[in-house]
């Protein structure tokens, strides 16, 4: 139902109004002038088993690496070269 502005008004101030902010481009969630690029993602594509990687996959993978006797890597972020150092260990 088309209700007039008034009785709009009435209803609004009577406990039933709009919630959040409401405009034009509201809502609008596409990146603004920018590149994706690595830092956006939290998977890692490894070439040597054609498989993709997150951070719990990676720490699995790192922690298994050393309770096999494995040397500690010096700086132990999740990378592509660290993946590819332990799975060619």
């Amino acid at each position: 139902m088309i209700k007039k502005f008034k009785q709009f008004i009435k209803e609004e101030l009577s406990g039933t109004e709009l919630v959040g902010p409401i405009g034009p481009n509201y809502g609008e969630t596409r990146l603004q002038n920018k590149t994706i690029s690595s830092n956006d993602t939290d998977v890692i594509f490894c070439d040597i088993d054609n498989k993709f990687y997150n951070i719990d996959d990676y720490n699995e993978l790192y922690n298994n690496y050393l309770k096999s006797g494995g040397e500690p890597i010096q700086n132990s972020e999740f990378s592509l070269a660290n993946i590819e150092l332990i799975l060619s260990k």
